[in-house]
């Protein structure tokens, strides 16, 4: 039960009694028509009402004191307390601009951030996998040093999730799939500069997703429309073509957030030779982005037009 809850009704409880106990005194002294310092019943009778008044406030400020501590301290320590309330607004803003400045300038791997990539070939032999695979963990850890991480009380840069997964054991995963595997490093959590970083590695095939020559994605053009509304159709197209790679498995670029969409690109030659072409007809042409040449699933996506 809460202090006010038994505070409240004993205020009122205790002012009720006092108002009584100043009527029947007031009444008492009206009835025997006793004076106070040679004045009038009359004004003795108001200034006995004045004083239960005063003493009905004097009682409930006595009360509020006796039973609330933080009554005691809002009425004593008022300016210390207004001092530490202030005080600790000034820590509170201080440290959010300290967190604002961490998020903009001190943050070296976002979460979701890939730390490193590579393509190791299983089936090489096993020795010259774990080799490979030991290499990416050495190489993941120098980058991120190089980027400002550190670390820990341990001596360890990189801190792979799940705990215990060891270069052996992916070599070894490598090894029994018997293609080409794409190892990545992502991180886990937003790193800050100075501290150790955790991520977790993920090793999938490296598949032949589009093949040279084939259409990833279509989009009527008109070409009467001008060649603003054209360009914007070559880049909508460009959108469509990354959203089908995505789609179809190709991952982000090196480094960035493994949400992000694939690498796509197309030589800018091609892409304004497309545009003259499609506003010298006069007409909606129906225009393919094309994979230039093989693409697997660690990207990038090459695209021409035709």
């Amino acid at each position: 039960m809460s202090v006010a809850a038994i505070l409240i009704p004993i205020l009122i409880l205790v002012s009720g009694l006092v108002a009584w106990i100043g009527n029947l005194v007031g009444r008492n002294i009206g009835r025997r028509r006793l004076t106070l310092g040679g004045l009038r019943p009359r004004y003795t009778a108001q200034i006995i009402t004045v004083l239960t008044g005063m003493m009905i406030t004097v009682v409930t400020l006595a009360v509020v004191l006796l039973v609330s501590n933080d009554a005691r301290q809002a009425l004593f320590h008022l300016r210390e307390v207004q001092q530490q309330t202030r005080t600790l607004e000034v820590q509170i803003a201080q440290q959010e601009a300290e967190l604002r400045a961490l998020q903009v300038r001190d943050v070296v791997y976002m979460n979701d951030q890939e730390v490193l990539r590579t393509v190791i070939e299983g089936r090489s032999p096993l020795d010259e996998i774990r080799r490979r695979v030991q290499t990416f963990f050495d190489l993941a850890a120098q980058a991120a040093r190089q980027r400002g991480a550190a670390p820990g009380p341990d001596g360890v840069t990189i801190h792979i999730s799940p705990p215990g997964l060891t270069a052996d054991a992916v070599a070894r995963d490598i090894a029994e799939r018997g293609q080409p595997m794409v190892v990545r490093m992502i991180a886990s959590e937003n790193t800050v500069r100075g501290l150790p970083v955790r991520a977790s590695v993920i090793v999938f095939p490296n598949l032949l997703v589009f093949k040279e020559g084939q259409t990833i994605a279509t989009r009527r053009i008109d070409g009467r429309g001008g060649r603003a509304q054209i360009e914007a159709g070559l880049l909508d197209l460009g959108t469509s073509a990354a959203i089908a790679a995505k789609r179809r498995g190709i991952i982000s670029p090196a480094f960035a957030l493994a949400s992000s969409p694939p690498d796509l690109r197309i030589d800018p030659a091609i892409f304004l030779e497309t545009l003259d072409h499609i506003a010298t007809v006069h007409a909606p042409v129906d225009v393919r982005a094309v994979a230039l040449v093989d693409t697997y699933t660690i990207g990038p996506v090459l695209v021409t037009f035709r």
